[in-house]
């Protein structure tokens, strides 16, 4: 296929998703393109660290130039896939190749909780939608697609150090107090340094979680931008995660890692990428898992996190780092 001079990629929100686009911006820059990328302005800071882009547009400040002609793209790769962008994308009197989202199969897997419905990565999907435009099909072992860390000047914890990420969109992602402190607990037996990572809305879990003597906590929480968060996980000899663009994180930088999963599930397509040795997933025992796509959980529905077995995430622990102390 010729090369095409300039690629504008679509995708709006939010930070795990940009993250998982990293290997088809990183590919199609590989390939000779000029990749520009279109996000929400709260992600920015997320997109410009992604491989292959030459430059990171804002939704909400950038979209009426663009579809005034300035500047010109070639083609246009949507993977947001929503009725929204699809609209806006049409106006640009431009070719565009769309993420195709599985609404019914998706709809059915949360109905009926049948994991035999899994949907496929959606890196892979991502991928058929960019496939026009990659030479061969898509070759994630043949690029870099790490994210661009710039450089960040933090205080990192005594090396080497478990990252816990305490926060999480939705309630269906997060595990409360007692149970970070449990989990903190059955820690101690490694006696590695442990860095807490969330944002202004974990900022109290996290002081209290810190402060007992002996925790060998440190506390990132609501004093850390997204960037600096990411530099403590990329430096994490462990990372433990609910369903959250830090755990996506975790695994762009193939760091060791246990996934906590609630009303979310990996049935879902959203599992971390690539799946690689030392990653575990601890899957909670409720029945009503998957609850939704984005975490959320009914008024009238327990939150299935409260059901996640904890000491299935010390044994996870003990079987990735096998003595290993060093990242």
């Amino acid at each position: 296929m010729p090369k095409v001079a300039s690629i504008l990629v679509v995708r709006l929100s939010a930070i795990g998703d940009l993250i998982l686009v990293a290997p088809i911006t990183a590919q199609l820059a590989s390939e000779g393109h000029r990749v520009t990328l279109l996000c929400k302005d709260a992600y920015r800071s997320v997109a410009t660290c992604l491989p292959g882009v030459h430059e990171v547009l804002s939704w909400e400040k950038d979209r009426a130039g663009i579809k005034a002609g300035a500047p010109a793209f070639d083609r246009v790769i949507d993977l947001q896939g929503t009725s929204k962008s699809k609209r806006w994308c049409g106006q640009l009197n431009r070719s565009v190749s769309t993420y195709k989202k599985p609404y019914l199969r998706r709809a059915l897997l949360l109905l009926t909780k049948q994991k035999s419905l899994a949907l496929s990565p959606v890196v892979h999907r991502y991928a058929a939608a960019a496939a026009p435009f990659f030479n061969g099909g898509f070759r994630p072992d043949s690029v870099d697609y790490r994210l661009r860390m710039p450089e960040v000047h933090l205080e990192l914890p005594q090396q080497p150090y478990i990252a816990l990420v305490l926060g999480g969109s939705y309630a269906g992602k997060r595990l409360d107090f007692q149970a970070w402190r449990q989990i903190m607990d059955g820690l101690s037996v490694f006696q590695m340094p442990l860095a807490l990572i969330g944002g202004p809305e974990e900022a109290g879990m996290g002081e209290s979680l810190e402060q007992p003597l002996g925790s060998g906590a440190k506390n990132y929480c609501g004093t850390t931008t997204v960037i600096e968060g990411f530099k403590v996980i990329e430096h994490a000899a462990l990372v433990i995660s609910g369903d959250t663009g830090f755990m996506h994180a975790a695994a762009n930088f193939n760091r060791p890692l246990i996934s906590l999963w609630g009303a979310t599930h990996p049935a879902l397509g959203f599992a971390p990428w690539p799946v690689y040795d030392r990653q575990r997933a601890v899957i909670t025992t409720s029945a009503l898992s998957p609850a939704s796509k984005h975490g959320k959980v009914p008024w009238w529905m327990p939150n299935p996190m409260r059901k996640l077995p904890l000491e299935e995430v010390i044994s996870a622990v003990a079987s990735i780092l096998q003595d290993k102390t060093t990242p």
